[in-house]
């Protein structure tokens, strides 16, 4: 075991090989363990980390570090810490959020990126969307200021704490009914903005637990099963409900669109947890970027490296390909033809 201490918390990895680094980055079940046969395959050319993040494994359960940007820093302190200046970033679930904030905050630092089970959703004004990168006001894309509770239908609310929920809720029946107003707590810029984010994310993740995810996985006879079990009791489902709170599915679709390095970015088509993307997110992603590459994975559920025997070969390939766009596989998503 191996571990260092990031900001007095333990942050525990598993290292093996010699060669340029790989940071494997784990989902919402399990941790650092079921990257062990790609570890054993990867260590044959590339220095391989798989880490486990904070509220994971043998890491440190501080909740007020659960976020994603606190789990993007572990990253960058950890790197820090070992002395890597760059390394190839292959993210899973929860791990693939990680790796594309990484990605954005630092290209430098992340040379090459693979993601496994992103959650990539349709936020449903794709055709309007100002396109990514374009310097025009993004008013379809974020507020510049709060608005109050002047967008409460309920779909919008729901992503919301529950404390702010019912104020806003509240307020809303208040002024349909010609009543005072009561006053709205805390209505932060950011609270406003997480108020109005297209977050499924939340109802997938946030509104579960690892042992409910992992029974959506596999079935109990299936051997991977146990395998990932083992890890639910060093797993706080607090860790779940707190990487979903901020999520933004039109965020998430244009930092991937800017990106600039070489990225594969996997689904398996029967995922459990996280949907496929569908064809409109797919070309929106793709549309500017032809430095990614989007690969369906036809009969893959949630974890394609315990699942999908080719899954190993394909990340050898992609960390070894001059232009990741000429990856074979079985099924790749066909870019659209104006």
């Amino acid at each position: 075991m191996s571990a260092i201490t990031i900001g007095g918390n333990l942050v525990h990895y598993e290292v093996l090989g010699r060669g340029r680094p790989v940071i494997l980055l784990h989902t919402w079940v399990g941790s650092w363990r079921y990257w062990i046969p790609t570890m054993q395959q990867l260590q044959l050319k590339y220095r391989v980390y798989a880490i486990d993040l904070f509220g994971f494994g043998d890491s440190g359960k501080d909740a007020s570090r659960y976020s994603v940007d606190h789990q993007v820093h572990l990253i960058v302190d950890f790197m820090n810490n070992l002395g890597i200046p760059k390394a190839a970033l292959v993210g899973h679930g929860l791990g693939a959020l990680v790796a594309t904030e990484f990605a954005r905050l630092y290209p430098d630092k992340a040379p090459r990126v693979l993601l496994s089970g992103a959650p990539l959703f349709d936020p449903g004004n794709l055709d309007k969307r100002v396109p990514a990168g374009r310097l025009t006001p993004l008013t379809d894309n974020r507020p510049a200021a709060p608005v109050l509770p002047q967008l409460e239908p309920e779909a919008t609310i729901m992503n919301a704490s529950s404390a702010m929920r019912a104020a806003l809720l509240e307020a809303a029946r208040a002024r349909s009914n010609g009543d005072p107003e009561p006053e709205v707590p805390d209505l932060t810029i950011e609270t406003a903005r997480r108020v109005q984010r297209h977050n499924p994310l939340q109802t997938l993740i946030g509104d579960t637990n690892a042992e409910a995810l992992l029974a959506k996985c596999f079935k109990r006879s299936e051997p991977e099963y146990d395998k990932l079990a083992l890890d639910l009791p060093k797993i706080d489902n607090n860790a779940l409900k707190v990487s979903a709170m901020a999520y933004d599915s039109g965020r998430m679709l244009d930092t991937l669109r800017l990106l600039p390095m070489p990225m594969v970015v996997l689904h398996g088509s029967d995922d459990p947890i996280i949907p496929v993307p569908d064809e409109n997110v797919w070309h929106y992603i793709t549309a500017e970027n032809t430095s990614l590459l989007p690969m369906p994975l036809p009969g893959v559920r949630h974890f394609p490296m315990l699942e999908y025997e080719r899954f190993i070969r394909l990340v050898n390939d992609f960390l070894d390909a001059a232009d990741v766009s000429k990856l074979e596989i079985k099924e790749r998503w066909k870019r659209r033809t104006r």
